[in-house]
């Protein structure tokens, strides 16, 4: 809130509705689109505004365009696991790995970047559950950290949305929040090893590849498109997939 507060006058052009909107979001840090939805209509009630349809996209243009004057934006992702929409408030300013960095140790920081590495440089996106706590026996020049505060700073990360657990196959991999507020960072620091989906043009960790030409893209955006065509091929090397 402090952005907020002291700078007003970027935001004197904004209602009650959307104050209490960019207020809420601030303190939750991320939501689900449909979360967003019911946010904003909530937010319209309460101020006693009318609108002839809530339209989001609309409100967080426009709530954007004042929140650019303190460096603060409201940014879109997707859920690469679940396909889920988000809305998260950004801290522009901010160096991007230090957002998570500023609520842990400088341990916790190692640890965090040594799973970001190995779910970017392995070929599935994901790290197993075992495998990520093994992790902590190899941070450099630290002091040995131990697996029930390893497993602790897990359950925080996923409760945050920085990381996501799939217990089906038993794995971590990055939450809508990392990819959202880390994406910068992740193309910037690990762009020889990342590449984006062939079919939504995001950045894509979690994701499968074509047999025939290694394109990369998203199984939530293969499944969408496979819906929508008989014979589905890939868009780089138009091969045809299963």
């Amino acid at each position: 809130h402090y952005f907020i507060q002291s700078n007003l006058r970027a935001m004197s052009a904004l209602g009650v509705e959307h104050h209490m909107f960019v207020q809420t979001l601030a303190a939750r840090r991320i939501v689900s689109e449909k979360e967003a939805v019911e946010l904003i209509t909530k937010c319209i009630e309460l101020s006693d505004v009318s609108y002839p349809t809530v339209e989001l996209p609309d409100h967080i243009t426009k709530i954007n365009s004042k929140l650019s004057d303190l460096f603060l934006e409201i940014r879109k992702g997707t859920c690469e696991h679940t396909a889920t929409k988000y809305y998260c408030f950004v801290n522009n300013q901010e160096d991007e790995i230090s957002k998570l960095c500023s609520n842990y140790s400088p341990q916790d920081f190692a640890y965090f970047r040594k799973l970001i590495e190995q779910m970017i440089l392995s070929d599935e996106g994901y790290v197993q559950s075992t495998d990520s706590l093994t992790l902590c026996n190899s941070l450099p020049d630290q002091k040995k950290m131990t697996y029930v505060h390893a497993k602790a700073l897990l359950r925080g990360w996923c409760s945050e949305h920085w990381l996501l657990e799939d217990r089906k196959n038993n794995s971590f991999q990055l939450g809508p929040r990392a990819l959202i507020e880390l994406g910068p960072y992740i193309q910037s620091a690990y762009g020889d090893h990342v590449t984006s989906c062939s079919l939504c043009r995001t950045l894509c960790i979690y994701g499968e590849r074509c047999e025939d030409c290694n394109t990369k893209f998203h199984y939530h955006c293969k499944e969408r498109i496979n819906k929508s065509v008989e014979n589905m091929r890939c868009p780089n090397c138009k091969a045809e997939w299963s």
